[in-house]
């Protein structure tokens, strides 16, 4: 894919809307277009994180894999979101497994490199973590959710009816 067009599709993802051209250029000069099947792996949980990835169509499920028996679903993103930001802190390792549940197009950023471009411009960097924790907020807000679904349901007391 050409630069320009990787240009247009970064532009297009909500994570990046109105970010400067200059930085967006940038961007698009680390990165590629990678396109994902039904039920493929993008990244494993405790995985070295090199990359981040802007979904650019399609879905995938974030689980949790705490052990080989079993998955839990957590949050499943999609369209103009972005996912992989472990690999932007250091010693980095996926929090959660990664996999496509329909085709999927993902732009994969390289995470050191996109580090650097945020280091050399404080502003930008700025704004791009904000971008991230505002993901990661959003992220943790669903899974506190679930967590209330079956967590509080199990403490609250049992009342006991009143006799007339």
């Amino acid at each position: 894919m050409k630069n320009n067009d990787l240009i247009k599709v970064l532009n297009d993802v909500f994570f990046l809307h109105d970010v400067d051209p200059v930085h967006l250029e940038q961007i698009a000069s680390i990165a590629q277009i990678c396109d994902f099947d039904a039920h493929e792996v993008v990244f494993r949980e405790e995985q070295t994180a090199e990359d981040v990835y802007l979904v650019v169509s399609g879905k995938l499920a974030l689980e949790l894999s705490p052990s080989t028996v079993y998955r839990k679903h957590l949050v499943d993103v999609g369209p103009g979101e972005m996912l992989g930001w472990s690999s932007l802190v250091e010693n980095p390792r996926f929090a959660a497994t990664a996999i496509a549940i329909e085709p999927t197009r993902l732009v994969r950023v390289d995470g050191q490199r996109l580090r650097k471009i945020c280091d050399d411009d404080p502003r930008f960097g700025y704004e791009f973590m904000r971008r991230t924790m505002r993901a990661l907020a959003k992220r943790l807000t669903a899974t506190w959710s679930q967590l209330s679904h079956v967590y509080v349901a199990q403490s609250l007391p049992m009342t006991v009816p009143v006799e007339e």
